[in-house]
């Protein structure tokens, strides 16, 4: 049985995969905080029920060969957006703040290890009830 086809750890594996992009993002954003005209950006807030079917993995297969399989989905489900409300502009016009995208990385880090962490419990909670004690 593949637990990843449970609707509890896909859901899980969804969100993981938002916060990993997230966490791209907002790296991106910080290694911008030079460049002027530069404008930070986000993703849209995760929400499991509009990701539902359309479910695409994070990282593609590579096809190195003409008659190498590509993979079944592409890269990039979840789009990213421009922040519009930005409070602070530097004088080249560029406006991350480094303090807002700071935080925004920790939260996205809290959120990823909270998620590792139910994985964690859901697997050893199934495989305790399925009889396989670790």
């Amino acid at each position: 049985m593949d637990i990843g086809k449970l609707s509890m750890f896909a859901n899980m594996k969804e969100k993981m995969d938002w916060l990993n992009q997230r966490q791209q993002v907002i790296a991106k954003n910080i290694a911008n905080s030079d460049t002027p005209n530069y404008r930070p950006e986000d993703l849209k807030e995760f929400n499991p029920s509009t990701v539902g079917n359309d479910r695409q993995f994070i990282l593609a297969m590579a096809q190195t060969e003409p008659g190498h399989a590509t993979g079944l989905r592409k890269p990039g489900n979840f789009k990213a957006e421009e922040v519009r409300k930005n409070y602070e502009v530097a004088p080249d016009k560029n406006a991350v703040v480094l303090e807002e995208q700071l935080i925004k990385m920790n939260e996205n880090r809290i959120d990823y290890q909270t998620m590792t962490r139910l994985y964690a419990k859901q697997t050893e909670m199934m495989t305790t009830a399925i009889g396989r004690s670790s």
